[in-house]
């Protein structure tokens, strides 16, 4: 069958919509619903600029990431709150006035929920994968707990002219942290919406005591506590000329190296 086949009907069955900036403020909270602002390609593009706030992604979801406007910080949204995880290594509570080009939220009602112990970074993918063995499905994620070996990223405020992000990724910030108490949060995306997000897990982390966070690279869980919300629809605000594109077209190599993935 061809792709593009499987494709509409997938999409179909995901209840995928495309609003404009005033459909997304006539949109309600809803669970079980992923609200996103912008497109993985139009970012990667080097679209930074953003016409969604934060105070607008906080109305419509509780748990969310992405990035900031001028890419100034990884974006953390987690329990209502906003953090932006900036490349200096500090955190910065958001107001709801600051903008965002790509981002995505839930308002999180858990599905499923497990304690997991010791194990690495692709254990605890695996095993998150195996609580949702749906991979047609979007998948929010939050998990709190102990953990090691954590290997975040973030980068650098961007000005005009804007270079595409797999160059601005090259001079990223990267640092290791030895251990530590916090809250990873994400999603995991379907590979036929490639493009419209980044498929498979994209996770953000924010410690306990707001002092750390970052683009996952790496981690390690000591003990954790794993909590899952299926989205049976996804809403993506698109600004304005802007469209969704080809759904599933996306250069999956350069978005692996983007997010960093071996």
């Amino acid at each position: 069958m061809p792709r593009e086949v499987i494709d509409d009907r997938f999409i179909g069955a995901l209840h995928l919509r495309a609003l404009t900036h005033e459909g997304l403020m006539h949109e309600s909270a809803e669970t079980h619903r992923a609200i996103q602002t912008g497109t993985l390609n139009e970012l990667m593009s080097g679209d930074y600029e953003g016409n969604t706030t934060i105070g607008d992604l906080l109305r419509l979801g509780s748990d969310g990431i992405g990035t900031i406007q001028y890419l100034d910080g990884e974006l953390i949204i987690t329990e209502g709150k906003a953090f932006s995880a900036r490349a200096d290594g500090s955190i910065l509570a958001l107001t709801p006035d600051q903008k965002t080009p790509f981002a995505v939220v839930t308002l999180f009602e858990v599905d499923t929920e497990a304690t997991i112990g010791e194990c690495d970074y692709e254990q605890l993918l695996t095993q998150i994968d195996t609580l949702s063995p749906d991979g047609a499905s979007i998948m929010a994620v939050r998990i709190h707990g102990l953990f090691r070996d954590l290997h975040l990223r973030s980068v650098h405020k961007q000005e005009r002219p804007f270079k595409p992000l797999h160059e601005v990724v090259e001079d990223q910030t990267e640092w290791f942290i030895a251990e530590g108490e916090g809250t990873v949060v994400g999603f995991r995306f379907p590979d036929p919406i490639a493009g419209i997000e980044v498929p498979g897990w994209h996770l953000h982390f924010l410690s306990k005591d707001r002092k750390h966070g970052g683009h996952i690279m790496s981690l390690a869980v000591t003990s954790a506590r794993v909590e899952l919300d299926r989205c049976e629809d996804l809403h993506v605000e698109l600004p304005s000329g802007h469209v969704l594109g080809q759904i599933g077209k996306a250069d999956r190599e350069m978005i692996r190296n983007i997010e960093g993935a071996n």
